[in-house]
């Protein structure tokens, strides 16, 4: 992920919670909030509930959203605080990239941030 930074901080990701348009797809909710101090770049937040499973689990999970972001990386705007949460009630246990990169272009499609 050449252009992103990771958002580490709990205060910030309640904010983006409060504040960012949220959009729903079949496995995954994308918060998104224009930044107003980096321009050029991305910041970014993958969240996955304990509710979605053991931590093997969630870690591969993370993995799949880390993989498919950075996938879409070039053709995503910059400027953009972003949180991709995986929604806990559609687990399933041997989901591949293709889908999640299939959901999450199809919502930042909708969210008109794709280039």
């Amino acid at each position: 992920m050449k252009n992103t930074i990771t958002i580490k901080k709990n205060f910030e990701v309640k904010y983006l919670l409060a504040k960012g348009k949220w959009t729903r797809g079949k496995y995954l909710t994308i918060y998104l909030k224009k930044s107003e101090k980096l321009q050029g770049i991305n910041r970014i937040c993958f969240i996955v509930s304990k509710k979605a499973g053991n931590s093997v689990f969630r870690n591969r999970i993370r993995r799949l959203l880390r993989q498919a972001y950075s996938d879409l990386e070039s053709k995503i705007k910059k400027g953009y605080n972003i949180l991709i949460m995986w929604k806990s009630k559609e687990t399933t246990k041997n989901i591949k990239c293709d889908v999640v990169y299939d959901d999450m272009q199809k919502i930042f499609k909708e969210r008109e941030m794709l280039l």
